[in-house]
């Protein structure tokens, strides 16, 4: 039996998810994720203007509230939660052996963070890239090393 690698491709707004079957067998499209909102600026994000607060050392000044995690902010760890979720899943039904996963550098800090310890030791390589906007002949080559060391 095929030891089987699952391939991430991602960026903050889309992403593929590419089945490996060993060295020389290609890359296999299992999904694709669309995030559009991820895209978003902040003013199409949100609709109204931040809350104010009274506050009683400064009359009639009304500060705004400033957001913790900004709406562009929580859509794209939205999407990782997403991402990391389906990974969890699949890896409980032993869909894949490994795992590489090629993100841009903040996608792949969040897609870290949101992955549960049992799915995050099946990764066997990372790439700090976005490779979203390559071909599966072009991606191949620039996952070679990861793949067949």
């Amino acid at each position: 039996m095929a030891t089987v690698t699952w391939v991430l491709v991602s960026n903050a707004a889309e992403a593929r998810l590419f089945k490996n079957e060993g060295c020389n067998t290609g890359l296999h499209l299992v999904q694709d994720w669309q995030h559009p909102d991820s895209r978003k600026h902040q003013d199409e994000l949100v609709t109204d203007a931040g809350g104010r607060v009274q506050q009683s050392f400064a009359a009639g000044a009304r500060p705004g509230i400033e957001w913790q995690t900004s709406p562009k902010e929580a859509e794209m760890l939205q999407f990782a939660n997403e991402l990391a979720t389906y990974l969890g899943t699949a890896r409980k039904q032993n869909a894949f052996q490994h795992l590489v996963l090629v993100a841009s550098p903040h996608i792949l800090g969040l897609l870290r963070e949101k992955l549960d310890a049992p799915t995050s030791a099946m990764i066997s390589g990372t790439l700090s890239k976005d490779y979203t906007y390559v071909g599966i002949e072009e991606l191949r080559k620039h996952l070679a090393e990861v793949m067949c060391p």
